[in-house]
């Protein structure tokens, strides 16, 4: 692949942006398209400049993803313009691109004083349970329930603006979940809240005074989920009965995020269940306990690299927990294939009325100069449908699934991915699933595997390009 291109006018409209980033492709292919890593090693390493750049963006500089801060872009000018045949004049064209930055400066700060700032991260995951508790091993600990309320507060409104579903499981006011819950809905954003819950008087009663705090509005919002009430009413069956209704909702979410919770008690074995089955768990250390055992059992440097595990033991982690969630995502979607090198051909699988998705991720993979095929398009007119499908799936090294609930309902969608699944478990191809609407995976297999949402076809792009750009430097 020799070198990225410059984003068409659909991705890029004409304007300041868009002539800042013609102008650096222009100044890259002069430089020879060096590959992004080589870029920002020089940069870090170069003692002259100010500050570093990481190889994702320069990509994003590269595709014209808003303006940098000058003193992440000037190194790369400078750069580019020492390596380019014949040699530009690095001083000349750093104040030529000066230039065009505070163009395209001037007009976001003009759009930035026509709207409030969004504090949304991308939305790439369905779902989020929340678990949380006290420690008593802080130096502290009559000050722990606050700081835990304080927290899931905002842990909860943090899921909102990512756009994912809530999960918790008690709706007494003393728990980390009801906070959370608080959180979420004073958010004004977010979608709905799943309460997984014994049925049982005490409980039920609980929940009827919720529903009379919170408000009618928030209320429609929750979606109940019953499980059968303790076997006698003592304190260790109901604590089972608590038990089963977290295990219940920690199937049903896509990340855990902890906090606290006693060593000895159920958060540490849900974490530790969590862990056996792979599953996504972003756990803060800062009050200790069960969370900050989950945290200290990894190595976050070795397993996620490109992670900031810092903010795992600060409190204001609490407004990155989607955003670090997303990225343990992203790099096990990286991860979940036994294959070496950049894929060459990408198969996309879509239902019909997924193709808007389809035809957005078309025109990016075919513009990093991947082969594309998906559904019946350019397949032969003299075989059967599925005979020529199965040929393309079997030529392809790269498979991306546009799950949707029309994937669901479609034949063909599903001998595709069977086929997929097939010749991943050989190790033979990358198969990529992405949720176009937050619906339930339904082939079992698939299920096991881990996805992404991406709602809108400018959403798949980057959720695409971004798995391809720090694996492969597209």
């Amino acid at each position: 692949m020799s070198g990225l291109h410059l984003p068409g006018l659909g991705n890029l409209p004409a304007g300041a942006l868009r002539d800042l980033t013609e102008a650096l492709h222009e100044l890259y292919r002069d430089a020879g398209t060096p590959g992004l890593r080589k870029i920002a090693t020089a940069v870090n390493e170069d003692d002259r400049f100010r500050d570093t750049v990481s190889h994702q963006k320069v990509s994003a500089m590269l595709h014209g993803d808003g303006a940098p801060k000058w003193s992440k872009l000037e190194p790369v000018v400078l750069l580019l313009a020492q390596w380019s045949t014949p040699r530009r004049d690095p001083r000349e064209e750093a104040k030529r691109f000066k230039h065009l930055w505070d163009t395209v400066s001037a007009d976001e700060a003009g759009e930035a004083a026509d709207k409030p700032p969004d504090r949304r991260v991308s939305g790439r995951l369905r779902s989020a349970f929340i678990l949380g508790g006290v420690t008593g091993e802080t130096t502290f600990p009559d000050f722990e329930p606050a700081e835990l309320d304080h927290f899931c507060q905002r842990l909860g409104a943090t899921v909102a603006r990512a756009g994912a579903d809530l999960i918790i499981c008690s709706p007494f006011p003393d728990s980390a979940d009801f906070h959370a819950l608080r959180g979420y809905v004073e958010s004004g954003t977010g979608h709905t809240i799943h309460m997984h819950r014994p049925q049982h008087q005490t409980v039920d009663n609980q929940y009827a005074q919720l529903r009379e705090v919170i408000g009618p509005e928030a209320t429609a919002r929750i979606k109940n989920w019953y499980y059968p009430a303790p076997e006698k009413d003592d304190r260790e069956s109901m604590l089972q009965a608590w038990v089963l209704c977290q295990l219940m909702a920690m199937e049903h979410a896509d990340v855990i995020l902890a906090v606290g919770g006693k060593p000895g008690g159920t958060a540490a074995t849900i974490l530790h269940l969590a862990e056996a089955r792979a599953q996504l768990v972003v756990p803060f250390a800062f009050l200790g306990g069960a969370a900050g055992r989950a945290y200290a059992r990894r190595d976050w440097e070795a397993i996620y690299p490109r992670l900031d595990a810092r903010l795992l033991n600060k409190k204001s982690g609490a407004e990155d927990a989607m955003v670090i969630a997303e990225q343990m995502a992203m790099s096990r979607v990286r991860l979940w294939h036994g294959l070496q090198g950049r894929p060459r051909t990408a198969f996309i699988s879509r239902a019909r009325p997924d193709s808007a998705y389809a035809r957005a991720l078309d025109s990016y993979l075919s513009g990093v100069g991947m082969s594309v095929v998906f559904g019946e398009r350019d397949l032969p007119t003299d075989r059967t449908v599925e005979s020529a499908i199965d040929d393309a799936v079997l030529q392809s090294d790269l498979f991306i699934a546009l799950w949707s609930r029309s994937y669901a309902a479609s034949r063909y969608c599903y001998d595709e991915l069977h086929l997929a699944l097939h010749r991943h478990r050989a190790g033979a191809l990358r198969l990529w699933i992405i949720n176009l609407d937050g619906s339930d995976i339904v082939p079992l297999e698939a299920r096991k595997m881990p996805q992404l949402v991406a709602r809108t076809p400018e959403d798949i792009v980057s959720v695409v390009r971004d798995l391809l750009m720090d694996e492969f430097d597209v």
